[in-house]
């Protein structure tokens, strides 16, 4: 997924201004537009439109195909060997380093980590708030960084060089996900672990999370549409951009209104708005700079795909073969705080396996955001001359 690009990365004149092409970016780019599209048709018509439900019900499967494709690309694809024979502390020792901490850290929550006969979230659940907090201070934060790097892909598209504009959409796609979005999500979602830990170490209530969430809304329109209009007023305007504003824009406005609405669809069209957008977009980034680098080296366009495909195809499916017994152990988002009681049923005898699970889950997560940092922000000099190409050229 992309990340936010340290060095803004420079297009050549001429260029279009999609990544690709309208017909590829509209599938890869601008999926939550079309997948609510899609949800909203099929509502009406009946099950005829069925490929967003589908892709709702493969989530995990997706899900794993975005985050290995990024880490597979940065810690093993031929493409980046250079760079990780360079710099073995950034490529190999740092990432190795995170694994071993996340893995001896799911140890801990799954042999120590048991809420007490009263429920109550306490102090004694510090390795699982731990736990809990890296993934999710990192999930906004990874979030936020795919928002600004798609807005930076497209703003060098269209030859926006003014340090005013990278400003401005840095501060607009923080707003957007360190902010708005955080403060909206623990106002509408309260049975999940996380949830339950912030508004217990927290100085804040449900009806406080509430009022906030609304004016949350109302600030969201408002430097939704002051971005959006500082962009009408360009020469150079980005269609491309504009409509990835749009899907920014929306992703707190449907979320809040699902909730107050009470709405299935509005919760399936979050949910294929805010994370199959951005599932969709890393595998879609990353095969557009995998299978240019397998053309570059003589693949035909076919077979460049085909390869691509196998690899990241037989990655997910051994992530998948090993995880699906485990699935009830994604206590990232487990709701209906049922989580405690998934920590409450594993034995002794069940610790080092479920420890490796639980370290696993969570290492997949953060080796993804460490990957994404490195293959994206465009700051190391033999990453950006190998990616640069596939990722800003013609296809």
């Amino acid at each position: 997924m992309a990340a936010a690009p340290g060095t803004s990365p420079a297009a050549a004149p001429g260029r279009s201004s999609w990544v690709q092409s309208p017909g590829w970016d509209a599938f890869w780019m601008f999926s939550g537009i079309w997948g609510c599209g899609l949800l909203l048709l099929g509502s009406i018509i009946g099950p005829v439109i069925w490929i967003p439900f589908a892709l709702l019900a493969s989530a995990r499967g997706v899900s794993i195909a975005h985050a290995w494709s990024t880490t597979y690309l940065v810690l093993f694809s031929p493409l980046l060997a250079e760079p990780r024979g360079e710099d073995r502390t950034r490529f190999v020792w740092i990432p190795l380093g995170l694994a071993i901490g996340c893995l001896a850290l799911g140890w801990v929550v799954a042999s120590t980590q048991r809420y007490g006969p009263d429920g109550r979230f306490t102090s004694d659940l510090w390795a699982l708030s731990l736990y809990l907090g890296i993934f999710w201070i990192g999930h906004f934060w990874h979030f936020g960084s795919q928002d600004f790097g798609v807005l930076t892909i497209y703003r060098a598209k269209a030859g926006q060089t003014q340090p005013i504009d990278r400003k401005l959409d840095r501060a607009y796609t923080a707003t957007m996900m360190f902010l708005i979005q955080p403060v909206i999500y623990f106002s509408v979602i309260t049975t999940t672990a996380i949830s339950e830990m912030a508004y217990t170490l927290l100085p804040i209530s449900k009806p406080f999370m509430q009022g906030a969430a609304n004016i949350a809304v109302g600030v969201s329109l408002i430097v939704s549409v002051a971005i959006v209009t500082w962009e009408l007023r360009k020469k150079n305007r980005s269609i491309p951009k504009l409509l990835y504003i749009l899907v920014i824009a929306f992703h707190p406005i449907i979320l809040w209104g699902s909730v107050r609405a009470g709405s299935i669809l509005l919760g399936q069209m979050y949910i294929f708005s805010y994370l199959f957008s951005h599932w969709l977009i890393a595998v879609g980034l990353v095969e557009r700079i995998n299978t240019g680098f397998y053309r570059s080296a003589g693949d035909t366009s076919r077979f460049a795909i085909l390869r691509h495909v196998t690899v990241i195809g037989a990655l997910t499916g051994l992530v998948m073969w090993f995880t699906r017994p485990y699935g009830d152990y994604l206590l990232f988002n487990t709701d209906g705080f049922q989580y405690k009681q998934i920590l409450a049923s594993i034995t002794p005898e069940q610790v080092p396996v479920i420890g490796l699970v639980l370290g696993f889950f969570l290492g997949e997560q953060v080796l993804h955001y460490y990957s994404d940092r490195r293959l994206f922000r465009f700051r190391h000099a033999s990453v950006r001359r190998k990616v640069a190409p596939f990722l800003l050229g013609t296809p």
